[in-house]
């Protein structure tokens, strides 16, 4: 009888044993949001939705050209002294050099750290770049895998932060980090 008992109760410490171990629920990473569409069709969605805005056209960046005028292009542009980090950029700017304004979207390389991306930038652009005028609001805003820099003179009746909203809308959510 001792035998029996001593047996049913080691079986009922493994069947719970047995439960506890069970299979667990999945557990889920966060997933980071991505925008689907290239830096020159979402650097001219948010340049869209700010009617008020520059009238101008987003043009791709060539990330590849390594001569000495596609480096300054690239650096210019993006504050970046390198393209290690991105893997997409774009510029929407106006074509008349007189007007202080400028935005710039890049989608970051997959490993790399977009927030860090966004400060490069913000620190490697230059407000004055323009001859005669300079910028004087400026902002970057991260979302996922995409970083947008813009710099304006508040003079043209132009805030950064209309854009920031325009990239949260053309993105479909808030940004992850917005820089000012």
């Amino acid at each position: 009888m001792k035998k029996l008992i001593s047996i049913l109760l080691c079986a009922a410490m493994l069947a719970s044993l047995l439960a506890g171990c069970g299979a667990k629920p999945e557990e889920t990473q966060p997933t980071t949001p991505k925008y689907e569409g290239t830096m020159e069709e979402l650097a001219n969605k948010i340049a869209a939705e700010v009617p008020e805005g520059i009238q101008s056209t987003a043009m791709t960046l060539d990330l590849t050209d390594t001569s000495e005028e596609g480096l300054w292009s690239i650096k210019n542009a993006t504050g970046l002294d390198s393209t290690e980090d991105i893997t997409d950029a774009a510029v929407y700017e106006s074509m008349i050099g007189s007007i202080a304004f400028s935005m710039v979207t890049v989608r970051v390389a997959e490993g790399a750290d977009s927030k860090a991306v966004a400060e490069a930038m913000k620190a490697g652009i230059d407000p004055r770049k323009w001859i005669c005028v300079s910028a004087d609001d400026v902002m970057v805003a991260g979302y996922g895998d995409v970083v947008m820099f813009i710099m304006v003179d508040t003079g043209l009746d132009l805030t950064a932060q209309s854009y920031v909203d325009a990239f949260a809308s053309v993105v479909g959510g808030e940004p992850t980090f917005t820089l000012k």
